[in-house]
């Protein structure tokens, strides 16, 4: 359903002061100033009811007490059910177990598009990136994939710059707030896109000077001229981990960006010059190295870094993903110009082999989890090729235990069969009856929920799912109630043939026009009316003040 897969009215504000915990945070301060100064809930109850205050003070003590202890109970098994009722505050009548955090530590033109964005995945090679908020709120030129991106800013504005604009990207992006609301309204787990340069440093056997411990800045190793990265700190990112479990919050690493690119999308770092992950060595220090062994070397020091946590840190992981959709379009970009892959064999046997490295750790041991993503894109018969693959390499009790089949399912590439639109081409118009709608889409989803049970009798997850309902967001369906409509249909047939799934994606204030179809927390109505900074295309010769 993904073929052509990126590589991927404001929101409605409710009272969200049952008690003084739950305030908003200081992104709302201004919008909520006004109901405080009235008196706040209880000036409201005041103006509202005839009974006297002390009654309903003691009334909601109650309430609040006996809330209070159900919603410990309720965290204690988050990690054990597929899906929980919404807080009563939010606008979700199901919620997924889990949730993305796109955007964040791996950048993608489209969450930075502000008004002009429209296709999930950017059509031209230019791409649609504009901003990087808050330091950089607009650029004359668009920009396609990170690794092109970071290149651009080190030449125009030097290192020290772009290391404090992505810093200050980083360190804004997602807070505490971020974290408590997820766990509010019953998300379990999250999933965090990472980076190959997260573990830099792993590729010093290659060239010690350029990946040695301590850069800020490195080149991707096949394309050292045209790409860069901004490393990320492993100490701040470790605190996040102990962040998320002060909220009963499960993280899964995901490396989804490989050196020379691994799939063929915007997401892989280096679009839109081709993928050379699968067929190239490295071109800086020893031009022998295979792409494909740096990336092994990648995936051991994620392993090995998760391993060396403390046990109370290791109870907030859920779990690790080595390679983010292997080989995405492979098997398409063959029949246009001889494809990026030596074979479907080398794909499963990297696999296999970085799986071989987690078997080997103390990680299965302490109830941490793989998640071995596959997508179709990258097989010519992906069920015949990979279904008794999957089933050889992990016997029957570590795809009970520890081996998750990880499939991506999107209803915005579906075209004649699951897309929804607002022109002819898809499946339905976007102004049928939600019952129409409803019956169509249940069909969809019901059928990647069989064939997903079919693959594994063991652990299954679909870390990507979104409520786009074509990739261009321009002509996708954005009506609330069936949007609504269309997540509960998901999780219920996830719940129901046993798939754990994870939305993409949780915020994307500087995409405004994706927000409906794929931020999780704008379609809850938690993300503030307008983002905090602006994203904009500019002008010749124009500026943001900043």
């Amino acid at each position: 359903p993904r073929a052509g897969r990126r590589d991927r009215d404001g929101p409605r504000r409710l009272a969200r002061a049952v008690s003084g915990r739950m305030a908003l945070s200081s992104e709302d301060d201004t919008e909520t100033s006004a109901f405080v100064a009235s008196g706040g809930p209880l000036g409201a109850v005041r103006r509202a009811l005839p009974c006297s205050i002390p009654v309903l003070v003691a009334a909601g003590a109650v309430a609040v007490l006996t809330s209070g202890a159900v919603g410990v109970l309720a965290g204690l098994h988050a990690g054990r059910r597929f899906a929980q009722p919404a807080a009563t505050w939010s606008t979700l009548r199901e919620v997924p177990s889990g949730v993305n955090l796109g955007g964040w530590l791996v950048l993608e033109d489209w969450f930075f598009s502000g008004p002009t964005g429209r296709h999930v995945m950017s059509t031209s090679p230019e791409g649609q990136g504009y901003c990087l908020p808050p330091l950089l709120q607009g650029s004359e030129e668009p920009w396609p994939s990170e690794g092109i991106f970071v290149k651009r800013l080190v030449s125009e504005q030097g290192e020290n710059a772009t290391v404090e604009i992505f810093e200050a990207h980083r360190h804004s992006f997602v807070g505490d707030t971020d974290l408590r609301r997820m766990a509010e309204v019953g998300i379990s787990k999250v999933r965090v896109p990472i980076p190959w340069t997260t573990f830099a440093d792993a590729l010093a056997e290659i060239d010690a000077t350029t990946y040695g411990a301590g850069a800020r800045i490195v080149p991707d190793p096949f394309y050292s001229k045209e790409a860069s990265f901004v490393t990320v700190d492993r100490d701040w990112l470790r605190a996040f981990v102990q962040r998320a479990g002060r909220y009963r919050l499960k993280v899964l690493f995901d490396i989804h960006a490989m050196p020379g690119g691994s799939s063929d999308g915007s997401y892989n770092g280096v679009w839109p010059l081709p993928p050379m992950f699968w067929i190239a060595n490295t071109t800086l220090g020893d031009q022998t190295f295979p792409l494909t062994r740096a990336g092994m070397l990648i995936a051991k020091a994620l392993i090995d870094w998760v391993s060396s946590f403390s046990n109370d840190e290791l109870e907030a992981v859920e779990g690790v993903s080595l390679m983010n959709e292997p080989a995405h379009m492979a098997a398409i970009d063959v029949k246009v110009n001889n494809g990026f892959i030596e074979s479907e064999q080398q794909v499963l046997d990297w696999l296999a082999e970085a799986a071989d490295l987690f078997r080997a750790s103390r990680l299965p041991g302490r109830g941490l989890k793989l998640y071995v993503q596959l997508i179709e894109t990258a097989f010519a018969d992906f069920t015949k090729t990979v279904k008794p693959w999957f089933s050889s390499t992990f016997s029957r009790r570590e795809r009970g235990n520890w081996a998750v089949a990880d499939l991506h399912w999107y209803a915005a590439w579906s075209g004649k069969t699951c897309s929804g639109r607002v022109v002819p081409g898809g499946r339905f118009f976007c102004d049928q009856s939600i019952d129409e709608m409803r019956s169509y889409l249940h069909g969809c989803v019901d059928w990647f929920g069989r064939e997903v049970s079919d693959f594994s009798d063991g652990l299954r997850a679909c870390t990507e799912f979104s409520l786009g309902t074509f990739e261009d967001a321009v002509l996708a369906c954005n009506d609330d109630d069936m949007l609504h409509m269309f997540l509960e249909e998901q999780v219920r047939i996830f719940r129901k043939h046993g798939i754990q799934p994870y939305f993409w994606t949780w915020r994307m204030p500087y995409g405004p026009t994706f927000q409906r179809g794929w931020s999780l927390k704008h379609i809850a109505g938690l993300e503030r009316l307008q983002p905090p900074f602006s994203c904009s295309k500019l002008g010749p010769g124009s500026s943001v003040e900043m």
